[in-house]
Parts: structure tokens; C-alpha cells; sequence
């Protein structure tokens, strides 16, 4: 690797000295920040009437929401890439469970935030490891004002108006002129969601019409960012979240009878993150420390009758944390060269418990590096380079089945993996036809190392563990056009991605009784994702705008892969969406909304096969005053009886109201 480095770093270096030398002519023009993602801002998620992360990227073309289940997540996917291999940042920091490698996108309120970016494949190489699919980039919103507030409350009703649930949130913040700080205070607590008229129920299941069971769930979030900025170039920070939910019992399959409950009495995140800024002149300096700490209990039911009778199986926990850092620094040669240079660090442990003792214990380490050099050989034309280097590193792992398993004279009963490392990067030409359009041309081959659950877990006996699992690798392929037209713009791309070695789980007989299953993960050797997406916005006057979104997703799977691998489950073909805000009167605006998914398979055997859906929704807000609105909507209006994942139906039609204060 250092022989690879070296060399390239000098040869940038040579670079820049010539073109400050020799490029004399072009040097009153700069490069020009490059496209990287979509973005989500605060703005757009109260038009939407989003509290969470998993409401607010819905309508971003190659987003498509998965979840359910009996984890009861809510979760998504980025053309095609997982929640495990699309990391979320807030801040720079990752939060997911170290054990599962991914968090519920429902568990996380996004009240707090300026905007969410979603990065698909091509994302800075600055991140770290792991963003085989792009990243998801979320931003702390801090004080911009001498004094600022803001108070919001919605109450959802179901289609018979009965109160479904509530949410509320709370804001104060100042910036001073050496210092700032901000409080968030988030809460939602959801009663139920009533199914669709439409929903027909089965003899065999408890599952009858009216209210979904065990729909309920309660989520708060405090956020604390503080700052000091001693000079006009130097920010420096710290942040406090503290999660807390109760995701209640897992909504039970609506066509079975007997299926096991699972329950979540405690699930809670406590990050702390310390961060700083520092630019002077041409040299570029960040920082940043953090800690997390994650604990989640898990009662397993066996079914409805024991979880009415207060019988589980004992108790499991999960006691883990993540704790590491970041340093990154830039140096701008001259208006057409600069380099970033970044070393990230982090340590993740996941103690997992039965009936308060300790049966699993895992530690590692993965540290990344990386660079980019961005360059402007001719006028309007931006090039970004990058490398990176990934290693994960084992440090420590013992399980109870591995220790019985030494006792009784057996074989080592070994899982841990070694260690792995790997090599990434990327290019993009970013090329302005004009100052309002852009076209672009992106290369980036990206990583994703497998996660512990993959790796280790045996879930109460229903998984059996693959400690050989390959990392997975991807070569992604973008050509993109974002234009801006005055009255509208758009942002379009086709895609092609490759992803090698993706992991899949299947279904195997069980090694201990072989007339029953068990998931398994294993790489199935090669995977093609590649499609279309637009995404347009228009503002035709002051009384009519609106926005569309669109994307055809299509995949091929190798032929060499694993034969019981058909399909990619959970992947329409066409996702599309559009809302009209229309403004008929002074202070008023009104706001149809409708979503069309695909059909698309249930199974990797692609045996079961979902209906497409279609959602419409209505908004109508009115601004009192400068500091006051009130809004009311209703979603899904025609009360589509739909899923997202098979047997697990969602809410038929909701209203809502929703009051809200700025200053």
C-alpha cells in the first residue's frame, strides 16, 4: 500500500506544482464543490409532514422502503444496497446497532436536523469503511440567530378518527458572538394505525379487521449541540443524543397461526461526539472524537397465548458500544488543485446476554484512510480523485457455545474471522456547459465488510452462522445531468453497479434436525443493479409549484450464484411520485401528494410475488402569521389495503393536524 501511496501523493504534488507554474491563464476560476447526493432539507420534510428518517428519504429516487417483520424495522434500501451497506451519519458519526451493522430508520426523529443527504455509490472517500452503497449523511441543524424557537404538535387520527398517535417537539437556541448552543426535545407516541377496509382477515390468525395488532410504540430523542467559536475560522463543538424507544411487540404475520412474538421493553442510544473546524487560508482542518452506547432487551414469545400469559423464553440483551475518531485535513495548492487527506478509527463491542449471563462476546477494530485530489485541467471542467484503504481488524471473541464446546473435548468451535483489508476508489468528471447545468461522469469501486450478526449469530436457533463470508465489493458506473432552467430543474442519472459477492440469506435444512430450516448467509458470487432516475422540481408562479420523482431499478443475477437465489426480493421495477402545491389564496397552500411502487417479488426463490400500490395524500397549511400555521392533511386517501413486506399489511386511511411556532 505505501508503495502505492508514496508515489501517488508525489506525483499529485508534481502535478499541482505545474499547473500553479504552467496554468497561469485559468487561474482566476475554482472547482467547483461536486454532486454528491440527493437532498432532504428540513424544509421539505414539514411539507411532507416526516418526523422520522425513514419517512423523509421515501420519495428520493432509488430509495426503496423495506421493513416489517418480526424485528419490526423500518428499514430501506439505496439502488438496491441495504441498510448495512448504506451507513447513516449524523454529523460524521454512524449510528447503528455494532451487532447488525444498521438501524430502525423509524427509531430515528429527524426534528433536530438541517437536511439529510443520500449519497448513492459515489460518496467521499473521507467516510470510512463499510459505504458500499453510498452513504446516508445527516446534519445537526445549529443556531443561525441571536435568539431562536420552535414548537410543533400533530395528532394523527385513524379512518374511524380515533386518535392514532402524537408528536411533539421543542427548540431553543442561541448564537453569540463566541458561542452557541441549541436543545431539541422530540416524543412521539403512537397508539395504533387501523387497517384498511379492505383488509380481509384469515380464520387462523388473531389478526381481525380494524386495529393492527401490537401497532403501537413511543420514541423520544434530546438533542444537545453546544459550540464555542473563538475566531471567525474555528468551530468547535460538542453533541449529545439520547434515544430512547419502546418499539413495543412485533406485529404478528397476518396468514399464520402460532408464530413466535417478539417484544422490545428497552432499547436505548447515548452518543456523545466532540467535533471542530478550522480553515485558514488555503489549509483545511476537522476533527472528531465520539462515543456510543447501545442496550436493547429482546423477550421472545412462543405465541399468542404465552404473550397474553406473560411466558417468554429468558430474557436477551444487548450491551455493546462504538467508540472512535476522525482527523482530516485539505490543502488548496491554488484555485485549481486541492488535496484531503482523512484517518478514521473505530472500536465496536457487542456483549450479548440470556437470562443475565453472558454468551457472546465480540470486539473489533476497523480502521480506514483515504484521499481525494480535486483538479481543474480546463475551464468548467472538474476532476475528483480518490483512494482509499479499509481493514477490519478481530480483536477479541468468545461465545458459550465455543467454551462448552473445549469442555466436552470437541474441536475449537471457531467463528471468528480474520483479519481482512481492502483497497478502494473512485473518479468523477463534473463538467459545467454552463453556470446552470452540469453534466457528470462517476467511477467508484466501494466496500462493505460482513457484520457480526452475519457472521456469528445463531438468532435463538433459526440462523446458523457462515464465519467464512467474503466481503463484498462493488464497481459503480454513473453518468448524470442536473440542470437548472430558471422555472424548473432537474437531476437525472443512469446507473450501472456490480456487486460481487453480495451476501444473501437462504433457507437450509438444520444440520441438527434436518427436517426443519434454518437462514443461512452466503456470498452468491455476482449481481447487476443498474436504471434510470429523474428527479424535477417547478415553480410555474407564486400560486403553483411542485416536484416528481421517478426511477426505474432493474437487476440481473449471476449465473454462477447460489441456485436457490432467484430474485431480489423487495425491489419494484418502477418507483415514482409528485405533488402540486397550489397557493389560491394569501397564506394558504394546499398540497396533493401521490406514490406509486411496483410490484415486485417477496421470496429469493421469487415464488411470492406483492401487487404494486398506489398512495395519495393531501396537505392543506395556513400561516396565521410570520411565526404561526396550522396544517391538517389525510394520507392514503382511497384506503389502499398495501405492504411492504408480504403478510404484514400497513395503515389504511389517517388524518392529522399539526400547529406549529416558530421565532
Amino acid at each position: 500500500m505505501k508503495r502505492f501511496l508514496i508515489p501517488a501523493i508525489l506525483l499529485l504534488s508534481f502535478a499541482a506544482y505545474a499547473a500553479d507554474t504552467y496554468m497561469l491563464e485559468i487561474d482566476k476560476f475554482e472547482s467547483k464543490e461536486a454532486d454528491k447526493g440527493s437532498v432532504v432539507t428540513q424544509e421539505d420534510m414539514e411539507r411532507d409532514n416526516a418526523h422520522d428518517l425513514w419517512e423523509a428519504v421515501r420519495y428520493t429516487p432509488g430509495v426503496i422502503l423495506s421493513g416489517g417483520g418480526q424485528r419490526n424495522d423500518s428499514s430501506f434500501t439505496v439502488r438496491g444496497f441495504g441498510a448495512d451497506s448504506v451507513p447513516i451519519f449524523v454529523d460524521g458519526v454512524i449510528i447503528a446497532n455494532p451487532y447488525r451493522g444498521e438501524g430502525d430508520a423509524a427509531r430515528i426523529l429527524t426534528g433536530d436536523l438541517e437536511s439529510v443527504t443520500i449519497q448513492k455509490g459515489y460518496s467521499s472517500m473521507l467516510l470510512g469503511a463499510n459505504t458500499l452503497g453510498g452513504a446516508i449523511l445527516m446534519k445537526t441543524a445549529k443556531p443561525t440567530k441571536e435568539l431562536e424557537a420552535r414548537l410543533d404538535t400533530t395528532m394523527e387520527f385513524d379512518s374511524i378518527y380515533k386518535r392514532a398517535s402524537n408528536y411533539y417537539l421543542a427548540s431553543l437556541g442561541t448564537r453569540q458572538e463566541k458561542f452557541y448552543i441549541k436543545g431539541t426535545v422530540q416524543h412521539r407516541d403512537v397508539d395504533h394505525f387501523r387497517l384498511s377496509d379492505d383488509f380481509e382477515p384469515t380464520s387462523v390468525n388473531p389478526q381481525k379487521e380494524g386495529e393492527r395488532l401490537f401497532s403501537d410504540s413511543k420514541d423520544s430523542k434530546y438533542t444537545l449541540v453546544a459550540g464555542i467559536t473563538p475566531s471567525s475560522n474555528l468551530d468547535i463543538w460538542a453533541t449529545y443524543i439520547y434515544q430512547d424507544a419502546d418499539k413495543g411487540v412485533s406485529p404478528p404475520e397476518t396468514t399464520i397461526a402460532g408464530a413466535s412474538i417478539w417484544e422490545w421493553p428497552e432499547w436505548e442510544r447515548k452518543s456523545f461526539s466532540l467535533a471542530s473546524e478550522y480553515r485558514s487560508g488555503r489549509f483545511s482542518l476537522d476533527t472528531l472524537l465520539h462515543y456510543d452506547k447501545y442496550d436493547n432487551r429482546l423477550f421472545e414469545y412462543y405465541n399468542l397465548p404465552s404473550y397474553n400469559a406473560g411466558v417468554h423464553k429468558p430474557a436477551s440483551d444487548y450491551d455493546e458500544y462504538a467508540v472512535g475518531g476522525r482527523i482530516a485535513a485539505g490543502w488548496t495548492f491554488n484555485p485549481q488543485n486541492k488535496i484531503e487527506f482523512a484517518a478514521t478509527f473505530k472500536r465496536e463491542q457487542h456483549d450479548g446476554y440470556t437470562k443475565d449471563i453472558k454468551d457472546i462476546s465480540i470486539k473489533e477494530d476497523t480502521y480506514s484512510f483515504g484521499a481525494e485530489y480535486t483538479y481543474v485541467p480546463v475551464k468548467k471542467l472538474t476532476v475528483v480523485g480518490g483512494v482509499g484503504y479499509d481493514t477490519l481488524q478481530p480483536q477479541d471473541f468468545w461465545s458459550k457455545s465455543n467454551d462448552f464446546a473445549q469442555f466436552i473435548g470437541m474441536d475449537e468451535y471457531t467463528v471468528q474471522t480474520d483479519s481482512e483489508w481492502l483497497i478502494k476508489g473512485q473518479l468523477g468528471l463534473f463538467y459545467e456547459v454552463t453556470d446552470n447545468h452540469e453534466l457528470r461522469l462517476t467511477y467508484a469501486r466501494k466496500n462493505h465488510f460482513p457484520n457480526m450478526s452475519q457472521r456469528y449469530s445463531t438468532r435463538f436457533g433459526t440462523e446458523l452462522p457462515n464465519p467464512q463470508l467474503q466481503p463484498e465489493v462493488a464497481d459503480h458506473y454513473e453518468f448524470g445531468y442536473k440542470g437548472d432552467f430558471g422555472k424548473y430543474n432537474v437531476n437525472t442519472a443512469v446507473y450501472y453497479s456490480v456487486l460481487k459477492d453480495k451476501i444473501a440469506t437462504i433457507e437450509i435444512p438444520d444440520p441438527t434436525y434436518p427436517t426443519t430450516t434454518v437462514d443461512f448467509s452466503l456470498n452468491i458470487d455476482e449481481v447487476t443493479f443498474y436504471g434510470y432516475e429523474l428527479a424535477a422540481e417547478a415553480f410555474f408562479n407564486r400560486y403553483v409549484s411542485g416536484g416528481a420523482a421517478f426511477s426505474i431499478n432493474k437487476y440481473e443475477i449471476g449465473k454462477s450464484a447460489d441456485t436457490t437465489v432467484n430474485e431480489i426480493d423487495y425491489y419494484p421495477e418502477i418507483t415514482t411520485s409528485g405533488y402540486i402545491t397550489v397557493a389560491p389564496v394569501k397564506n394558504l397552500t394546499i398540497t396533493p401528494r401521490v406514490e406509486y411502487i411496483d410490484s415486485r417479488y417477496a421470496d429469493a426463490e421469487g415464488i411470492d410475488k406483492l401487487s404494486s400500490y398506489t398512495l395519495f395524500s393531501l396537505k392543506a397549511t395556513y400561516d396565521i402569521n410570520k411565526n404561526f400555521s396550522v396544517s391538517v392533511g389525510a394520507n392514503n386517501i382511497f384506503d389502499e389495503n398495501y405492504e411492504i413486506k408480504q403478510y404484514y399489511p400497513l395503515a389504511g386511511r389517517t388524518y392529522y393536524a399539526t400547529l406549529s411556532a416558530k421565532y
